[in-house]
């Protein structure tokens, strides 16, 4: 029994088992930082935040790169298949070196249509 008394004599004022702390005037205010505290240690700081958020835009950004270099390869396969068939229909020679027209005329009227349906 005297050690609780001696515990009731040494208790400060102030002192409560709530959940903010009184300062000297009476008033609770409530510390800024919780060292044990799980919910703010799951958090991620602002730094993190900022990171995390640029490597999503980067990735966002590589994508829409490989995306438009992929049309574009797409383009260029596209373009080349059609000169190839361009170049065989021109080149197309009779047995004496001649050209033949009747391939050059079917090009340039596939040409014209297609000029039209623009």
């Amino acid at each position: 029994m005297p050690q609780q008394n001696q515990r009731k004599f040494n208790k400060k004022p102030g002192d409560s088992h709530g959940k903010g702390v009184k300062n000297q005037h009476g008033a609770k205010f409530k510390p800024k930082f919780k060292a044990n505290n799980p919910k703010t240690n799951n958090k991620p700081n602002k730094p993190e935040v900022r990171k995390m958020i640029r490597q999503q835009k980067a990735a966002e950004a590589e994508a829409e790169r490989q995306k438009i270099k992929s049309e574009k390869e797409e383009r260029i396969k596209a373009y080349k298949k059609q000169r190839l068939e361009k170049t065989k229909v021109i080149s197309k020679r009779t047995q004496r070196g001649q050209p033949l027209m009747k391939d050059r005329m079917q090009l340039l009227l596939k040409q014209i249509e297609e000029m039209k349906k623009r």
